[in-house]
């Protein structure tokens, strides 16, 4: 998620015309989330019909992102137009923008954290579906019964670890590796400070 004067016109108008969708919120001054559009190309038939190249739909709390009809948002003639119209409509506030966002379902007070979490989770998701698959891990299917019925049979049980605990896990493992590889304790040691610190520093972001 990006302010929207990071917004290169004629790479996202691209985009718009690959299918891909621009999505705008605007939060409060606590962080929680005020407004958020969408903004999509219009379909060949919905140009057909009369309609602009782009549409613009402003959302209120509890509004999902689907695809809307026309009539639920406004057309424009380009992208460009849209971004100054938006502008206007929410003057006087920093803009956020992404591509492909989505707040399904959200009710109107959602905090900015509460939404970088969840493109966090994501990303996350994405990384380690993308991870497994060159080891040989399907998500699911019939390996997916296999393995739990296996592990059922050991008498194992699979958890998910905690974001800290994969944390702390990779912390230990690289400070064993600097052991091993002669640094000193005190440098170790404040090593590990500074990860943390990057580590919580990289959350506020």
């Amino acid at each position: 998620m990006e302010r929207i004067e990071t917004i290169n016109l004629k790479t996202e108008t691209d985009a718009l015309e690959a299918g891909h969708g621009i999505t705008l919120y605007t939060f409060d001054e606590y962080g929680r989330l005020m407004h958020y559009a969408h903004i999509v190309a219009s379909t060949p038939k919905e140009r057909e019909d009369g309609y602009a190249d782009y549409f613009l739909t402003i959302f209120k709390g509890g509004d999902d992102m689907r695809r809307f009809n026309p009539d639920d948002g406004n057309d424009y003639p380009n992208f460009e137009s849209i971004i100054e119209s938006i502008k206007t409509i929410w003057s006087n506030t920093p803009i956020w923008w992404e591509r492909d966002g989505s707040v399904p379902g959200v009710d109107a007070g959602i905090t900015y954290d509460e939404l970088r979490g969840a493109d966090m989770l994501a990303n996350a998701r994405k990384r380690l579906e993308n991870e497994m698959r060159p080891r040989g891990i399907e998500p699911d299917g019939e390996q997916a019964v296999k393995d739990a019925e296996t592990v059922r049979q050991a008498g194992l049980n699979a958890i998910t670890p905690s974001f800290f605990e994969l944390f702390e896990d990779y912390i230990t493992e690289e400070d064993s590796q600097l052991a091993a590889d002669g640094v000193e304790l005190e440098a170790r040691t404040a090593w590990m400070h500074e990860m943390y610190r990057a580590m919580l520093n990289t959350l506020k972001e």
